[in-house]
């Protein structure tokens, strides 16, 4: 598999599929979730759905966090050598890769390295010792006892129980390419890093490097938020995920912006070196494309230009089905397995766009053709074929010809 025509299906484990999970009580699988409630998803669940994922034509998965943490997104890590017990134990997540590898999907994992959970060992044991703990200069914290309210007296990513990490740490730096080489060294296909902009480049390079001497052809992304090459400038990723072009592709749906902007505002991507950028419709911290479209025609299209741009499409569990869901919490809703719920003919479009992907090779030529009010055409060239793209916004359609 290229890195082009890879497709990847991102899954948030507590609500994407469930089995034999009886770890304690459980929310009612289907009802609407708050932040704090657990649906009991599993690593077991996952692995029961291969069938699914290799169905519907995806080659890879990305999981948000699967190590121990209290709270059901996972981003709180409490311990990085373990996995969540609500997901299952090692053995499952060995079993999992194992089987994802049988079946020629990769497997990417979520590292938080910007901050810990307020329960992380480390943290637990500066609350006991102060000064005194070992562990004290792996976080800039501004007294003893340590304190969470009013205001924490540590330095944060955004709210208490989310204590930022001190990235001038050396030994922090060891810990933490410990964690990067254990998992690197079960055979994960690659790392998607969390807040990569709020760690010093020197110390997320690290991290990356580590995990290249483990597996040279590993791939690590980075979470971003502005134009992708703003943080490849800084870091030595091998991509970004690529949110500006989910939000110039609802714009322009929603009829926000015009074609010419949106050809503008998307120029970037006539730079192949950002191919292996993920291009987003969705995720766990975004409105559901459905929740924000509403309109099956403009979803299609905005698959079409998702899969048919340079980079790598990722499909956020559910959006494939027509999966409803407004800002987190409500786009973490637990996947309808009942197939009468799903939207087909989403589902059907989406599958096609997985064939058409797979069969491209590398991406070596995109350009845009024309742009007006009407229609945007534009050329996308891999080592044997070329394709137009053609999309009609006064119909909402679109078509791929072969040229």
């Amino acid at each position: 598999m290229n890195n082009d025509n890879m497709i990847i299906y991102q899954i948030f484990p507590d609500r994407f599929n469930k089995v034999n999970n009886n770890l304690k009580q459980y929310k009612n699988w289907g009802e609407k979730p708050t932040r704090r409630d657990h649906f009991g998803g599993n690593l077991n669940g996952i692995k029961n759905r291969i069938p699914y994922l290799k169905k519907l034509g995806v080659n890879c998965i990305y999981l948000t966090p699967i190590f121990l943490a209290p709270s059901p997104h996972k981003y709180d890590t409490q311990d990085y050598m373990k996995i969540d017990p609500n997901f299952g134990n090692m053995y499952d997540f060995e079993d999992l890769l194992k089987s994802l590898h049988d079946n020629e999907i990769k497997l990417f994992l979520d590292g938080v390295f910007n901050h810990t959970g307020d329960h992380f060992w480390a943290f637990k044991d500066c609350e006991i010792n102060g000064e005194k703990s070992q562990y004290w200069n792996w976080y800039n914290i501004y007294g003893f006892p340590i304190k969470r309210f009013p205001h924490p007296n540590y330095e944060d990513a955004g709210i208490y129980y989310l204590p930022k990490l001190n990235h001038d740490s050396k030994d922090l730096l060891n810990y933490l390419k410990q964690v990067v080489n254990f998992w690197t060294s079960k055979g994960i296909d690659g790392w998607r890093f969390d807040m990569p902009w709020c760690i010093e480049p020197g110390f997320c390079s690290e991290l990356i490097n580590e995990a290249k001497r483990i597996n040279q052809d590993i791939i690590v992304v980075g979470e971003y938020w502005d134009v992708p090459y703003e943080l490849l400038k800084k870091y030595p990723f091998d991509g970004a995920m690529d949110y500006i072009f989910r939000d110039n592709v609802i714009t322009l749906l929603k009829g926000i912006i015009d074609t010419k902007t949106f050809v503008k505002q998307l120029k970037y991507k006539e730079n192949l070196r950002l191919n292996k950028c993920w291009n987003m419709l969705g995720s766990h911290d975004t409105s559901r494309i459905r929740g924000v479209l509403r309109n099956d025609k403009k979803i299609k299209i905005a698959f079409t230009l998702q899969f048919t741009f340079p980079g790598i499409p990722v499909i956020y569990y559910g959006d494939e089905i027509g999966m409803f869901g407004g800002r987190d919490p409500d786009c973490r809703r637990t996947f309808n397995w009942n197939k009468e719920s799903w939207n087909m003919s989403i589902y059907n479009y989406v599958k096609e766009l997985c064939d058409f992907r797979q069969s491209l090779g590398d991406i070596e030529n995109f350009e845009f053709l024309e742009c007006d009010d009407k229609q945007l055409a534009y050329l996308i060239e891999d080592d044997k074929n070329s394709f137009i793209v053609k999309i009609d916004f006064k119909n909402y359609t679109s078509s791929i010809q072969k040229i």
